[in-house]
């Protein structure tokens, strides 16, 4: 079976985004799901306030769903202005290793589905993967703790995905990313704004999109996810 690597949102866990792609996995049964919880141990109650419902709701679906809890492949961090220090995602060279090592184990992947922080990191991935970008710097953390010879995936769905907002990865998107990628958008999402999506959408060479009426999730109408459905066996074959 061809594998597609999941990569999910920041504060879950790869069991809460199986569960959260179900609907769709189920529909392409021809494929093998990989879905790891990324390394990092998010400290829930310092990115939420905790005393909402919404909030309070969200960590007990995570942390009953498994024993990995709260987990991100990076922190953001905004630089300092007066040391004049660019932002950057603090623990992504961590994820990439760790992703090396996942692949190796249960590769090879053909795709990548991401989520949020997740769909930002698949971004980050197909434009890293490129053949273009064999000497970048972060592609050393791919070859940990062998070359594995990761392939550049066949497509990518970024479900509310954007590009990364610091500078220090514009060399990454400038170039273009050639791998088809499909960007799943919400009309009400309101946790990425949509020119940070059509910022993503803007460096794909060959992307497709689909806007569902939904917000900051996976979309549920038998329509969208019938072209999600059609673009994975389009491209990944």
């Amino acid at each position: 079976k061809l594998r597609i690597l999941c990569l999910h949102g920041f504060t879950s866990n790869g069991a809460v985004h199986a569960h959260q792609l179900r609907r769709l996995t189920s529909q392409l049964p021809d494929y093998d799901f990989l879905f790891p919880s990324g390394p990092h141990q998010v400290n829930i109650a310092d990115q939420m306030d905790m005393t909402t419902p919404a909030n309070q709701a969200w960590s007990s679906i995570v942390t009953s769903a498994s024993a990995s809890g709260h987990r991100a492949w990076w922190f953001a961090r905004d630089g300092d202005t007066k040391s004049k220090t660019g932002g950057g995602f603090v623990g992504i060279e961590e994820s990439l290793a760790y992703l090396a090592a996942y692949i190796q184990e249960r590769g090879p992947v053909h795709a990548i589905w991401g989520f949020s922080q997740g769909a930002c990191l698949a971004g980050l991935l197909c434009a890293l993967l490129q053949s273009k970008h064999a000497a970048h710097p972060l592609r050393r953390y791919l070859e940990a703790p062998v070359d594995l010879g990761i392939p550049t995936p066949l497509a990518g769905v970024v479900f509310s995905g954007f590009r990364a907002r610091y500078a220090r990865y514009d060399d990454l998107y400038e170039p273009g990313i050639d791998v088809p990628v499909l960007h799943v958008l919400g009309e009400q999402d309101a946790l990425v704004r949509s020119e940070r999506s059509e910022a993503l959408l803007r460096v794909c060479k060959s992307s497709e999109r689909i806007v569902h009426p939904g917000g900051h999730g996976i979309p549920k109408g038998e329509a969208d996810m019938a072209k999600i459905v059609e673009f994975t066996r389009k491209y990944v074959r």
